[in-house]
């Protein structure tokens, strides 16, 4: 006997009786869960998954919110242009025809239907349950609320986040070279560093990059070719052969509200992080609103809704271990690049809305990891290789504040943002200190540390947290160097407004 779907459901005759049977899970309410107890570190699954193991996804017939993730093609009004292969996302939905991700387009999203939630906690135990229908008890993700007002459909930027360069007409991603030795060759018109291994590799062809430190060669050049990771060659004259000490080299970038530069989800570009001013998260901030009505960066809600459709499908917060390692283990980035992003997006194209990873702990140089992925459900890179700013969320002396109107966005604020409260109404703090998270607020709205250990690595929440005193800013997943901190948990909110780092990158998201 098969499901609609065409799955096998022989061995599932006591629960499933054919077709109609497993649409009415569609319209019934086909809530699945999972009870983590903080104290022991154990877990059971709850709902229509009751009875199943632990630490591995299930079949999509146990999945009714997760299986309807799928990669499309948005225009900028918000139209999905079409919908990518689930197999293959070099391919649109036929199977066939070839599908375009270098934004001609529009941008490459993953799109996750309204889902409701709830979460309960009882003596040490944490429970999370999500269904693709209302049901009594359980509330519409935040991620698809605007204040008061509902949205249907939350899309997630499928890569990390690059840049429309609007001067060049170009995508582009980060290159942020800091006051290193370069050479200038007036013979060919080409700029050679040979002590960072890889900081070519990633560039664009076209791409603009402003050069400074120099006695003779400060100028804004465009890249013609990519001769090798260590010397590109550019359109414009070298006059001066010079071999400059203190050489700096970084993307041209532009975040001027409105007509500046658009944050961007596209295939076959090195993400766009922070270079020597630009790229605070308040800039991020400025480029995902250029791209029009709707768009924001990576949210705090839209981060929560990826972290409990993750654990209610895989039950375990350990992610580095029943999803993937990710792009983390990088000894010599330095080295490699100078801290700046090195895959370029869409490694992971070929496996389509699927999960998967290519990137274990044993790729520890920059070369190894150019080419690899981690993935869930479509997501690529959901961890690891950069850390993600996340918008909505402002921290003072651990205090969390919320907020999920994006025109109402802002750093280092209380305006319009509201201090969550745990389920006795008791008004939530994070913990005072650094650590492996061990136990987490009594909160179904976002993942927030309560207690931290100092190896919990492989037990418990298994992720790091980061934390200061003041007003600061949010990232999540950990980045390329950062090892069994990484995870889909790790959260570092020790951080001022105003920082800029070549390893903080972003997310796109659009919601309707």
């Amino acid at each position: 006997m098969a499901d609609y779907y065409g799955i096998d459901l022989l061995n599932k005759a006591n629960i499933w009786t054919g077709k109609q049977t497993f649409l009415n899970v569609e319209t019934t309410g086909g809530a699945i869960g999972v009870s983590w107890n903080e104290l022991t570190d154990t877990y059971v699954r709850t709902g229509f998954a009751a009875g199943q193991p632990c630490g591995v996804t299930l079949g999509d017939v146990f999945l009714p919110v997760q299986r309807k993730m799928r990669g499309c093609v948005v225009a900028d009004n918000g139209t999905v242009n079409y919908y990518l292969g689930a197999t293959d996302w070099t391919k649109k939905e036929d199977g066939v025809t070839a599908s375009k991700l270098d934004g001609t387009d529009g941008q490459v999203m993953v799109e996750i239907p309204k889902f409701w939630y709830r979460y309960g906690y009882s003596g040490t135990t944490h429970t999370w349950e999500v269904s693709p229908v209302p049901l009594t008890g359980f509330k519409v993700h935040e991620a698809f609320m605007s204040d008061a007002v509902e949205k249907d459909y939350l899309y997630v930027g499928a890569y990390e986040a690059s840049l429309y360069d609007v001067s060049a007409l170009k995508y582009v991603g980060q290159c942020y070279q800091t006051a290193v030795s370069a050479t200038f060759a007036a013979a060919d018109n080409s700029i050679t560093i040979t002590t960072r291994t890889g900081w070519a590799a990633a560039l664009a062809i076209g791409q603009k990059l402003v050069i400074t430190g120099t006695t003779n060669n400060n100028a804004t050049v465009t890249v013609k070719t990519i001769e090798s990771p260590t010397k590109i060659t550019v359109d414009e004259d070298i006059t001066t052969d010079e071999t400059a000490a203190n050489t700096v080299i970084q993307t041209e970038t532009n975040v001027t509200a409105t007509t500046g530069d658009k944050l961007s989800s596209v295939s076959g570009v090195c993400p766009i992080t922070g270079g020597s001013v630009n790229g605070t998260r308040a800039h991020f901030r400025t480029w995902a609103a250029n791209r029009g009505t709707g768009w924001s960066q990576y949210l705090v809600d839209s981060h929560h809704a990826l972290q409990i459709l993750y654990l209610t499908e895989y039950a375990s917060f350990y992610s580095q271990s029943v999803l993937g390692y990710g792009i983390a283990a990088v000894g010599n980035w330095v080295a490699y690049n100078d801290l700046n992003p090195i895959a370029k997006t869409g490694n992971g194209n070929a496996i389509g809305n699927a999960s998967g990873n290519t990137a274990t702990s044993a790729i520890t140089t920059g070369a190894g990891a150019a080419s690899v992925y981690l993935k869930y459900r479509g997501i690529e890179n959901f961890y690891g290789h950069i850390w993600k700013w996340i918008d909505g969320m402002n921290v003072n002396n651990n205090i969390p504040y919320f907020c999920n109107n994006t025109t109402n966005l802002a750093d280092d604020t209380v305006s319009n943002y509201t201090r969550p409260k745990d389920i006795n109404g008791i008004n939530i703090t994070m913990h005072n200190a650094d650590g492996y998270q061990i136990t987490l607020n009594k909160s179904g709205r976002c993942m927030m540390p309560s207690s931290v250990d100092a190896s919990s690595s492989t037990s418990k929440i298994t992720d790091y947290y980061w934390q200061s005193t003041g007003w600061r800013v949010v990232y999540v997943g950990g980045a390329a160097n950062d090892g069994a901190y990484v995870g889909c948990c790790c959260l570092l909110c020790s951080n001022a407004s105003s920082s800029v780092r070549r390893y903080i990158g972003g997310r796109l998201v659009f919601r309707k």
